[in-house]
């Protein structure tokens, strides 16, 4: 007789297996780098140096009437960064963007990014707990963090806003301090204050248990990365000494003057952001100020 199939999995079950997936496979970033790139070179000497993912930046076309259009890099740009790295990689989008984001996934890479600083393809971002993989979003508060994290979101990261490469660390640096500033609040609530609260605002069960995870961990129950122009090690360790799992330097860190350098020594700096002595010989050699040119222009060293 024909083995009996087995019983169909349950759903909810499935999904759950999946979320724990999609976190295990963010928790590994923590503590780390992950660096924009733009083509294998890049992806290359990024993995050589220590970095411990990569993201595939934007592509910029020039439209009918010249004007720039920005979307996602193509499948041949992306398939020869993943067949050029081991480290895991991922690829970034257009917000709302559908078709981008599955020809990310079917390309291989091992996680998406919905980039504010991408023209949006719509007003609500794309569903994520379907997927395979995870998803990382752009916030400014603890509020849009939630709401990421609700919407099936394993990583958050500080929005750049409309310029991912203008270094605006005031910017990161104020929204790290926002998100633990909104979670501190929450701590520092009796629970009678807390549940009003929760009431008065109108949040969902999921929303409520939500906030009480972050409120017993003391941070997002997800990683959140520090991103926005960090381009120099002391700027990725102030990152991490406010509370950042960890940093995304920009594509700039190969306009340096010597980018080997300056990449090592930001994930140097990230490693022991918390040792000043480590700290000032790390910063002392950091691979030049670099000029701010358009990456095109500059060959990785291999």
């Amino acid at each position: 007789m024909p083995e009996p199939k087995p019983a169909p999995e349950d759903p909810k079950v499935a999904l759950q297996k999946i979320v724990n997936t999609k976190a295990y496979m963010t928790s590994l970033f923590k503590g780390g780098v992950i660096v924009v790139v733009h083509d294998s070179d890049h992806a290359k000497l990024a993995e050589r140096l220590g970095a411990r993912g990569l993201i595939i930046g934007n592509a910029m076309r020039k439209g009918i009437d010249n004007e720039h259009v920005v979307s996602a890099a193509g499948p041949a740009v992306v398939r020869d960064i993943l067949s050029s790295v081991l480290l895991p990689t991922i690829g970034r989008v257009r917000v709302g963007h559908i078709a981008e984001a599955q020809m990310m996934e079917a390309c291989g890479c091992d996680g998406v990014d919905e980039h504010e600083g991408m023209a949006a393809t719509g007003a609500k971002t794309y569903k994520k707990f379907n997927t395979k993989i995870p998803f990382i979003a752009g916030v400014s508060t603890l509020d849009t963090a939630l709401k990421a994290i609700f919407e099936g979101a394993s990583m958050i990261r500080t929005s750049c806003g409309a310029d991912e490469d203008k270094p605006d660390i005031k910017l990161t640096a104020n929204t790290i301090k926002t998100i633990y500033a909104g979670i501190n609040r929450y701590v520092k609530m009796t629970k009678p204050e807390l549940d009003a609260e929760m009431v008065a605002k109108g949040h969902s069960q999921t929303m409520i248990a939500l906030i009480k995870q972050c409120v017993t961990l003391k941070k997002l129950p997800v990683p959140l990365f520090a991103d926005g122009g960090i381009m120099l090690p002391m700027d990725a360790a102030m990152m991490m000494s406010l509370g950042a799992d960890g940093v995304i330097a920009s594509v700039q860190v190969f306009q340096a003057a010597d980018p080997a350098r300056r990449i090592r020594s930001i994930v140097m700096a990230v490693a022991h952001h918390d040792n000043a002595g480590k700290l000032a010989g790390i910063c002392e050699d950091n691979g030049g100020l670099g000029v701010a040119i358009n990456y095109k222009a500059v060959a990785a060293p291999k």
